[in-house]
C-alpha cells in the first residue's frame, strides 16, 4: 500500500511539473443551462498544475471519507475479537491452574492413603 501511495505521489509531482504552464477550463454553468435559468454562463480557467492538485486532493478526501467508516468498524471488531481472545486465554490459564491444584490434592491424598494403609498394616502385624 505504501508503494502505491509513493508511486501515485511521484506521478502527481511529475504531472504538476509537466503541466505547470498549461491552463484548463472548467465549465461551472454551461451556456444552454444559463439560457434556461436566464443567467450568464460561468467558466473557470485554472492552471493545469493547480487543477491536477485539486483533483488529487479531492480524490484523497473522497477515499478517506468512503473508507473511514469501514476502517473504524473493522477496528472495533478487531478490538472486540482481541478482548475475547484475552478472556479465553485468561480462562484457559485459570482452568490449567485449577487442574494443577486438583492434581496436587490427588497426590497429597494418595500419599495420605498410602501412609494410612501402611500404618494400618503395621498395626495389624
Amino acid at each position: 500500500m505504501q508503494a502505491i501511495s509513493i508511486i501515485s505521489t511521484l506521478i502527481l509531482i511529475f504531472l504538476i511539473i509537466m503541466n505547470y504552464q498549461d491552463t484548463a477550463g472548467v465549465t461551472i454553468l454551461s451556456s444552454k443551462i444559463a439560457q434556461i435559468l436566464k443567467v450568464t454562463p460561468h467558466t473557470l480557467t485554472l492552471n493545469m498544475a493547480l487543477y491536477t492538485l485539486i483533483i488529487f486532493i479531492l480524490g484523497e478526501l473522497s477515499a478517506i471519507f468512503f473508507f473511514a467508516p469501514i476502517y473504524t468498524s473493522l477496528k472495533e471488531k478487531f478490538q472486540a475479537y482481541k478482548r475475547e481472545l484475552e478472556k479465553g486465554s485468561i480462562s484457559n490459564t485459570s482452568a490449567e491452574a485449577k487442574i494443577q491444584v486438583l492434581e496436587n490434592k490427588i497426590t497429597v491424598l494418595e500419599k495420605a492413603l498410602n501412609e494410612a494403609l501402611n500404618n494400618n498394616s503395621n498395626d495389624n502385624q
